[in-house]
């Protein structure tokens, strides 16, 4: 049986815990937003998609492949959601303009859910983390 003393340092420790804990939980995710991103967050622009099929994802976009766009351009994985992913394509072309400010509106590919079965896509329109009118928060885990 806890006495006083030892309920109140317990008690204080859980508070002060617990305003920490979803930060670590969320550092902590197994989501990998691109191909090339590990650790779950997203050291570039990762905007939110249109809403289709009652969800919505996240897909991170690395400053380093803005600043130096990939010849063959590159291929991102979507956060999970409903135990499913979608892939994105970005030309070199497409992620040079984005590095410059302006903003590139693509579709992912076709992917199933598995909680309804239907196969659907999703929009996302991207633009810099930081750029003039973007709502995107910049860099950020999940």
């Amino acid at each position: 049986m806890l006495n006083r003393r030892q309920l109140l340092v317990r008690g204080g420790t859980l508070l002060v815990l617990v305003p920490v804990l979803p930060a670590v939980i969320q550092g902590c995710s197994s989501d990998s937003s691109t191909d090339k991103q590990s650790g779950g967050s997203c050291a570039g622009t990762n905007p939110l998609s249109t809403v289709d099929v009652g969800h919505t994802h996240t897909v991170c976009v690395p400053n380093s492949d803005m600043a130096s766009p990939p010849a063959a351009g590159a291929t991102y994985t979507s956060s999970n959601d409903g135990n499913h992913t979608h892939k994105v394509m970005l030309t070199a072309q497409q992620l040079s303009m984005i590095a410059s400010g302006g903003s590139v509106t693509v579709t992912s590919s076709s992917d199933v859910d598995p909680s309804n079965g239907a196969a659907h896509t999703h929009n996302w329109t991207i633009t810099k983390a930081g750029s003039p009118g973007t709502s995107d928060p910049g860099p950020s885990g999940w």
